[in-house]
């Protein structure tokens, strides 16, 4: 039950945040492309590479707060639904090089991110130890 609660609390609360971002006032340039959903998927993506080895690591949490940050909190602040709405928006509007584009942009920086967190939680247990 405490999972539960971890994740249900976690995701309300990274629901919360990513819906703040997404209303961050910002020109959108035309053709309307989501800069602001690849930015939040790519930095819980980059976070969530960085939290899996720093919690374990680093900073040994609870196995309950650990799921309701990563499954949770990132889970709810990152967004594939929101990914798939976009893509098939730009498929939509003709421009299926700018579709195939963001899609495939967001995939690949969105795995590299999370490689990078990982590397860097791994340098930051590297120092720690040293």
């Amino acid at each position: 039950m405490k999972k539960n609660f971890s994740v249900g609390i976690g995701g309300a609360l990274g629901a919360v945040c990513r819906f703040g971002v997404q209303h961050i006032p910002i020109p959108v340039p035309e053709p309307y492309l989501p800069f602001l959903t690849m930015a939040v998927n790519l930095f819980g993506s980059f976070l969530l590479g960085f939290f899996l080895i720093f919690f374990i690591k680093c900073l040994p949490i609870h196995a309950d707060l650990r799921l309701g940050i990563t499954t949770g909190f990132l889970g709810g602040f990152t967004t594939f639904s929101t990914l798939c709405k976009e893509t098939f928006f730009l498929a939509g509007s003709g421009n299926a090089a700018l579709c195939a584009l963001y899609a495939g942009a967001t995939v690949l920086l969105g795995l590299a991110a999370a490689w990078f967190g990982i590397l860097c939680a791994k340098r930051l247990e590297r120092r720690r130890v040293a």
